[in-house]
């Protein structure tokens, strides 16, 4: 695994941002990297962690040679502590993010960067929502209460703190206001407005934007061996979104799974059957919530598709077969009903995340896409 600064392509604006706080000895004791799912937060979460541990550092980057750094790149280092959300399990022993580290660092080490609907799928559940718990923030404690092993620093990664339950963040209040010294937490969040305001006003924070898709291209040639035409054709996909780049590259099947169901749908809203589009309705809402919502961000790719294509601009970054039907589909697809469709999925989306049926979810849409599609 990749885990220097030197070895991730893009926000360049971050690594410099970051570098000067390390130089000028400035490092606050409780960082948040906020951005968009995929940005690359966590790429620069633990490039930065490294250069923090690291014994004999440069102006730029760790020195990639100390026994430190060494310990870095194999996720050993003893002063590298991670916090996730898990699914609470006390009959599979799952209460604290330690329990599932071997998982943890397994999808690290193959993703490269991790998602949320990556790691759920780890954890063998997508639907079921994860926590950071009571139990993980007395874990913390105990971990940041341990002298250094090298008797420098000690870092905290704690990824999508937006998911930690206020039991929680009453008991790390006082550790992240007042933390040992050369004792830094860095948070990585992909929604900050959700992170509870006691912990999200003891941060100091620092707005990543989306990844450009040559840096995408990029990490997909570099880390995967993808050849540059492929990887161009995914990050275009990706809509700046390397997890998902990522995923549309490990799992091929998952995209061929969205073109299935989005192609049968669009069908069955157009032809308005009712009793086909329920039976649609009710396999579809089997697939996992996240799945889910990662269908609708496809179709809303493909519904943008559609309107490239019918102001005769060239339909990229989509495959053969996606291609064939956007082509005999985009005339569906206009100036008529473009933005209320838009406003219809994002609404969708919306609902999903906030624990909305499915089956009624999506029954409903479909129903609504009925008019919306003759428009």
């Amino acid at each position: 695994m990749s885990v220097y600064f030197s070895d991730f392509s893009g926000q360049d604006d971050t690594k410099t941002q970051l570098k000067d706080l390390f130089k000028s000895n400035r490092v606050p004791h409780a960082l948040l990297l906020n951005g968009p799912e995929g940005c690359g937060h966590l790429q620069l979460a633990l490039s930065f962690s490294a250069l923090l541990l690291c014994q004999n550092p440069t102006p730029i980057d760790a020195c990639k040679n100390c026994p430190s750094c060494k310990m870095f790149e194999k996720y050993q280092h003893p002063d590298l502590h991670f916090s996730y959300p898990i699914h609470l399990s006390k009959t599979e022993h799952s209460e604290i993010s330690d329990d599932q580290r071997p998982s943890f660092l397994e999808a690290l080490e193959k993703y490269k960067c991790l998602g949320k609907k990556t790691w759920y799928s780890k954890m063998g559940n997508e639907n079921k929502q994860g926590v950071i718990g009571v139990k993980e923030s007395q874990s913390i404690l105990s971990k940041i209460s341990l002298k250094s092993f090298f008797g420098n620093a000690k870092v905290l990664i704690m990824w999508m703190p937006e998911l930690m339950n206020a039991q929680a963040a009453n008991k790390l209040l006082k550790l992240i206001e007042e933390p040992p010294e050369k004792t830094y937490f860095i948070f990585v969040s992909n929604d900050q407005p959700k992170i509870l305001p006691t912990i999200n006003s003891r941060l100091q924070s620092i707005n990543i934007p989306s990844l450009k898709g040559e840096n995408i291209s990029v990490f997909l040639q570099e880390k995967f061996q993808i050849e540059p035409s492929s990887a161009k054709s995914i990050a275009k996909i990706s809509n700046g979104n390397l997890n998902r780049a990522i995923t549309i590259h490990l799992d091929a099947g998952v995209s061929e799974l969205n073109r299935s169901l989005f192609v049968n749908w669009m069908r069955l809203c157009y032809s308005r059957n009712i009793a086909d589009t329920i039976d649609w309705v009710n396999e579809f809402s089997k697939i996992g919530r996240e799945q889910i919502k990662d269908f609708i961000n496809y179709s809303l790719e493909m519904y943008r598709q559609c309107i490239l294509g019918n102001y005769n601009l060239v339909i990229e970054g989509v495959n053969e077969s996606e291609r064939s039907f956007l082509e005999k589909f985009k005339p569906f697809i206009n100036h008529q009903n473009i933005s209320e469709i838009n406003s219809l999925m994002n609404e969708a989306y919306y609902h999903l995340e906030r624990n909305a049926n499915p089956k009624i979810l999506m029954l409903d849409v479909s129903i609504k896409l009925y008019k919306l599609l003759r428009k």
